[in-house]
């Protein structure tokens, strides 16, 4: 029996292929060691580069082969084989008619030029883009990177539709900056090993549930998601979240109010999110075959009540994150009591006592932002006026974004659901007015950027980038990856402590050891390439920068 002739490709690159043939001595059986299976992914390494195949999917089908079956049923000639490292199928599965709401058509941005994009995540963009009900528009932001089958670092504008899986599963993930009462001579250098020591009782349940679903109250009722969930309030959490006490380096924010950043200042920045409970959300109303509702549909309706709980719950999780961390930090303030891990567990709930530490922890919030969620709002997005003339009348930029609004009744707008993953707003969703300032990470080791968000005509107020900015630096490489390679790089080295005489060093707190490598500054893209991209879209400025002193992931409290 002669050979077989194929083609082999990469699923996330298919312009990379290379003919095999497929001798008739491999078997169809994918657990036997001589299979088809075997032979192909060895092929892939050689021919394609690819270091870990671990899926084949047949094109234009999208099939994966995964039974003797669908083996016997699939290979013959000429047949094109698409090899995976474990990401999904990469195109529109025939078989399945394309759905009619479904825009090929839709236009796609990508705001990268500095910051390196793989090709995979400009795929799963574009494939997104075109293949899902009601998408009107696609931005990829610089820190855009691939995710398992949607892309991190994305924004969709969809018309009359919502899809829960491009936000993915931590719903309201977001980050926050508090101010702090620390000088700065606290936490340069070597004192800040003795703050990061203080930073104790701040892993598992925060006092009992009564209390909690207390601090879950809020203007609209509770956000409480039972006691299943709400026991992780207050915490962290695991991958890429933390807490980063940092100093504000350089500021050209001159602010009114108390809650501008100063160069000096200390300050905290939490980020995290609904922890499990957006999680249950998501598995509640979507499956592989079911993951978009259309605008009006009680799942829809049912899905967005529990998407916006959600929200309000990652909110009030980082302010008690907050709290908790300025009991530390701050152990003489009576208003941070009720974070201390050393108070008394009690049924008895003070609600007074709780709306007064909420309402000062508020003073001490400079901005709070969600990166991972939908909403709706007007588009296209209004200038800052509707006649030439007031236009004409706006001597500044300035002048025009503190006019701005994106609801102006005197334009023609429809709405559309913007759905953010790992992409952070331009503005307030309860004012509507541009936020003032915002924060992009980079990595444990690199600085925080302090982004402002600009609006001209020229990024059309806003379109251009959907309303949205990176929400920070990106990875660069992949959680695996980066164990692998960073672990053997740094083999025998202390990462955790900064260099010797490093004033603006970072200690880090993280008892995981794959954690470690997994979130090493290594793995993350440069944030001050990210950061110019944006500059360069006409979409931000940057007006300052902070640098981590103290770096917070997760401490093993046996220690």
């Amino acid at each position: 029996m002669p050979a077989t002739r194929v083609t082999i490709a990469s699923n996330a690159k298919q312009s990379q292929k290379a003919p095999l043939l497929i001798p008739a001595s491999a078997t169809t059986d994918p657990a036997a060691a001589s299979s088809i299976r075997e032979f192909v992914f060895k092929a892939a390494q050689s021919k394609l580069r690819l270091k870990k195949p671990t899926r084949i999917y047949v094109s234009p089908t999208g099939q994966e082969l995964l039974t003797e079956e669908d083996w016997k049923n699939n290979i013959k000639d000429d047949v094109i084989l698409l090899i995976s490292a474990g990401e999904e199928y990469v195109g529109a599965k025939k078989g399945s008619s394309s759905h009619v709401d479904a825009n090929p058509d839709c236009p796609v941005e990508v705001l990268a030029s500095k910051a390196p994009v793989e090709s995979l995540s400009v795929t799963q963009l574009t494939t997104t883009a075109h293949t899902l009900p009601g998408i009107v528009y696609a931005v990829g932001q610089p820190d855009l990177h691939p995710g398992t089958k949607f892309p991190i670092g994305a924004v969709f504008a969809s018309r009359k539709w919502i899809h829960p899986p491009l936000i993915g599963s931590d719903i309201g993930c977001g980050m926050a900056w508090y101010k702090t009462t620390l000088p700065r001579s606290q936490v340069d250098g070597d004192k800040g090993r003795k703050v990061a020591e203080k930073l104790r009782g701040l892993e598992g349940a925060w006092r009992t549930q009564a209390q909690r679903e207390v601090w879950l109250r809020n203007h609209d009722g509770s956000c409480s998601a039972g006691e299943q969930w709400d026991s992780a309030l207050g915490t962290i959490g695991a991958g890429n979240h933390f807490a980063e006490i940092q100093v504000v380096e350089k500021s050209s924010l001159v602010e009114d109010n108390e809650l501008g950043l100063r160069q000096d200042d200390v300050i905290l920045l939490v980020h995290s999110g609904s922890r499990g409970y957006g999680g249950s959300i998501l598995r509640k109303y979507t499956t592989d075959s079911h993951t978009s509702f259309e605008e009006g549909s009680p799942e829809a309706t049912e899905y967005m009540k529990e998407h916006d709980k959600a929200c309000q719950w990652a909110q009030a999780n980082r302010d008690l994150i907050a709290l908790r961390f300025l009991a530390c930090l701050e152990p003489g303030n009576e208003n941070w009591q009720l974070g201390s891990s050393t108070a008394e567990d009690t049924d008895d709930v003070d609600v007074a006592t709780v709306e007064q530490t909420k309402k000062t922890l508020g003073k001490r919030k400079v901005v709070d932002i969600w990166h991972n969620n939908v909403e709706r709002v007007d588009w296209p997005p209004a200038s800052p006026s509707s006649t030439k003339e007031e236009e004409d009348s706006l001597s500044t930029l300035a002048d025009a974004t503190t006019k701005l609004t994106f609801n102006d009744d005197t334009l023609q707008q429809e709405y559309v659901y913007i759905h953010r993953k790992g992409a952070a707003p331009t503005y307030n969703p309860n004012t509507q007015l541009p936020l003032h300032l915002l924060p992009l990470p980079g990595s444990r080791g690199t600085p925080t950027l302090i982004l402002k968000p600009t609006f001209s005509a020229s990024t059309s107020w806003g379109l251009l980038n959907a309303l949205s900015l990176a929400h920070g630096a990106g990875r660069a490489m992949s959680r695996a990856k980066a164990l692998s390679s960073l672990s053997q790089k740094y083999k025998g080295q202390n990462i955790l402590e900064p260099r010797a005489a490093d004033v603006e060093g970072t200690w880090v707190i993280c008892d995981e050891k794959d954690l470690v490598f997994e979130e090493a500054p290594d793995a993350y893209k440069d944030v001050e390439a990210v950061g110019q991209d944006l500059v360069d879209a006409g979409v931000a400025s940057i007006v300052g920068w902070c640098r981590a002193r103290v770096s917070y992931k997760v401490r093993n409290e046996a220690r």
